[in-house]
């Protein structure tokens, strides 16, 4: 409901479209209907956003007067997004921290048992492929157009493994005590015979 409020008013008075509905949405609500004349509910100010032409200009008129207030207010409420977003990020931070600390097993040979589950799948399909090939001819070109059309469900899952399998050497570096080599550094020592 306030999304087509949010879009109603956006253009004519950007600082309570962006506020309204939102963490500060409450109070704006109650401004805006107030300044309308109408009862404090979604309902209500939308439709008096739609029936009445002169609704846009007390909206204006509002922002006018109250922008130190309504700046306040978006101030407080792009520290309440900010607050939020890093919450979510050190939370994130958190369970990556976990999952690397774990010594459960499965946690350990994710990487193994993704790699063995793509291989297994490729092994199959091409296998699949080979012996529809060999008693449907006719569908040759049906099948082939079908594994062509897998390619970029394979090129996510090669590109993941790929990550995963180099993640892993890096582990084991890291394990060993070593700094993990990039693949520039990795190519200029093996270029270096070093």
């Amino acid at each position: 409901m306030w999304d087509s409020i949010k879009s109603l008013i956006g253009n004519s008075a950007p600082i309570i479209g962006t506020l309204i509905g939102g963490p500060a949405g409450t109070a704006v609500g109650s401004m805006v209907a107030s300044a309308l004349g109408v009862e404090n509910t979604p309902a209500a100010i939308e439709q008096e956003l739609r029936n009445n032409p002169d609704a846009l200009v007390k909206i204006k008129q509002l922002e006018s007067d109250e922008r130190i207030a309504l700046k306040k207010l978006a101030f407080k409420h792009a520290e309440l997004e900010s607050d939020e977003r890093q919450l979510a990020i050190v939370q994130q931070n958190a369970t990556m921290q976990a999952e690397l600390a774990s010594n459960d097993a499965y946690v350990r040979r994710w990487r193994p048992t993704f790699g063995y589950a793509v291989c297994l799948t490729w092994t199959l399909l091409f296998l699949g492929l080979t012996v529809s090939m060999v008693f449907y001819p006719e569908k040759a070109a049906a099948l082939v157009t079908s594994v062509v059309a897998l390619t970029p469900l394979f090129t996510i899952a090669l590109s993941v493994l790929g990550i995963s399998i180099h993640k892993r050497s890096q582990d084991k570096q890291v394990s060993a005590g070593k700094d993990p080599v990039g693949i520039v550094a990795g190519l200029k020592k093996a270029i270096k015979g070093g």
